[in-house]
């Protein structure tokens, strides 16, 4: 950075050209990794971005709960319990006779069916709680099991900071 007569700085054009030469870099860099490694690698920035302050505490939030939550959301399927409960599902769907393509509509599915459907749905919440756990973010993991409504607030609030309008209804676990 320069200093102008005032006191003031602006960038050093050579010092813009080292910063996007970095930045290229960097790009070439991510666009070499598999999607495991570039997940990784966004936590550890998001983590940074949120752990120093350089977004507002629920953008923090935001961030690292959406990658947590996406790659929760690709590990869950390989939980033993979320893996049997599914595979339950699948049978109970069979023997009712409902086509693969196909589901019930609301109100027409048996009651088992609906009680196994919960146990599922609870199943795949605490893979998804200790995947954060696995990631350091404990307590995270316990407002996601135990106050969703305040890990959605939490959530919305910092989305919102990077995105604006509130998401519908339909998308928000």
């Amino acid at each position: 950075m320069k200093k102008t007569r005032h006191g003031k700085s602006t960038p050093d054009p050579k010092d813009s050209e080292g910063r996007e030469e970095e930045l290229r870099e960097l790009a070439r860099r991510l666009s070499d990794l598999d999607g495991d490694a570039l997940d990784a690698q966004l936590l550890v920035t998001f983590r940074e971005a949120r752990d120093s302050g350089t977004v507002p505490p629920d953008a923090g939030f935001f961030l690292v709960a959406h990658i947590l939550l996406a790659m929760a959301d690709e590990a869950i399927p390989e939980a033993p319990q979320v893996r049997e409960l599914g595979r339950e599902l699948e049978k109970m769907e069979q023997d009712y006779g409902l086509p693969e393509d196909k589901s019930w509509a609301p109100g027409e599915a048996p009651e088992e069916w609906e009680a196994l459907c919960r146990q599922y749905e609870m199943a795949c919440d605490e893979a998804r709680a200790s995947f954060f756990r696995a990631y350091g973010e404990a307590e995270m993991a316990e407002l996601f099991l135990h106050d969703r409504a305040g890990f959605i607030r939490h959530f919305e609030s910092g989305r919102r900071f990077f995105h604006g309008l509130p998401m519908l209804p339909d998308f928000l676990n």
